[in-house]
């Protein structure tokens, strides 16, 4: 007979914690305690919550689990960022990735296993899809980059811009940035938490309608149908006139930038015209442009990066046009930092 796993805590927000735990007799408080323990001091142990009563650790190690992902491996960069490999349950491999920077420390999170999208330049596309991760998966992600920088150093971003497509994950998503911005979660500000998504426009309209103040970003990458249909096959479903319509509609709405990441391919994307292109298109929606270096990650790739030469030009058109636009640093490419690199490459072997 199959061994089935006990149930895990971690993903419930309070009032399905609450719930889940009434039969064992547990009252509102400590729902509370363990979320402190969780999200707050990073402790999975029941026997290691000292405020709870010791038959409500034993029933709690009788029937549940904590962990959902198990650390796999650990990668780390000279620039000072982290890549982490997490096994599931079901002996998956997923990524997550932390990120320094002077003002910041962000943690970019997956949202799936594999994904539907195929983007050429993105190495998860080229995984196919397996499935939907659980909130609990989501946020243990968290817990695990986390962990291995000590509590002590908080985690001050989110961007759901790891292995796959937030959008189409959409419940679970939210109810992982809301754990995440939650009192009693780990109690990241909604204007610290970004959805990603490639060009899902029913996922961009429902967000539009959430109330809390989550960032959204778009994957845009191209100026045309045309070029955007080949590297980006979601633009055949939702192209860019219904893309930027509900990008204009949700800043309209949220009172908010959209933000717009354009991954810069040489000879594909990032020629002036396209770049006085990108400027109309974005005429009328408050945004912000991030271009991004292509980072093909050691893996064989019909794409090259811009030169820096080329990326300096497209920048300075931008800005002359009165865009807001940065140039990312390309952080991790020693570590193969980018969506799905480092699992494409140790699955391979």
């Amino acid at each position: 007979m199959k061994n089935i796993s006990p149930p895990s805590l971690k993903g419930l927000d309070l009032e399905e914690l609450k719930k889940t735990l009434a039969p064992l007799g547990a009252r509102a408080f400590h729902a509370r305690q363990i979320m402190a323990w969780f999200y707050q001091r990073g402790v999975s142990d029941f026997s290691r919550m000292t405020d709870l009563s010791k038959e409500l650790r034993n029933d709690l190690k009788k029937n549940f689990r904590t962990d959902e992902l198990r650390l796999k491996t650990e990668r780390r960069s000279r620039d000072g960022s982290r890549k982490i490999l997490l096994e599931t349950a079901d002996g998956q491999l997923i990524e997550s990735v932390l990120i320094p920077s002077k003002e910041r420390l962000t943690a970019c999170l997956s949202t799936q296993l594999g994904c539907k999208l195929n983007c050429g330049f993105c190495a998860t596309g080229t995984m196919g899809f397996v499935r939907n991760l659980t909130a609990g998966e989501i946020a243990d992600q968290l817990f695990h980059l986390q962990n291995i920088i000590g509590w002590q150093n908080r985690i001050t971003n989110i961007v759901f811009m790891g292995m796959g497509e937030p959008m189409l994950n959409y419940d679970a998503t939210l109810s992982a940035a809301r754990l995440i911005n939650s009192h009693q979660g780990f109690n990241i500000g909604a204007r610290h938490i970004t959805i990603s998504t490639s060009g899902i426009v029913p996922g961009i309209v429902r967000l539009m309608e959430e109330p809390e103040q989550f960032k959204l970003a778009i994957s845009l990458s191209a100026t045309s149908d045309a070029v955007r249909d080949k590297i980006m096959p979601v633009n055949k479903k939702h192209p860019l006139k219904e893309l930027l319509t509900a990008a204009r509609n949700f800043s309209n709405r949220k009172g908010k930038l959209v933000f717009f990441e354009y991954i810069l391919l040489a000879g594909v994307n990032d020629g002036l015209d396209d770049a006085d292109r990108l400027s109309k298109l974005l005429k009328n929606i408050p945004a912000k442009v991030n271009l991004i270096p292509y980072n093909a990650g050691g893996r064989e790739s019909a794409f090259r990066s811009s030169s820096p030469q080329v990326q300096q030009a497209f920048f300075e058109r931008l800005h002359q046009l009165g865009v807001a636009v940065t140039v990312r640093i390309s952080k991790g490419q020693d570590i193969n930092a980018a969506c799905g690199q480092l699992r494409a490459a140790i699955t391979s072997k």
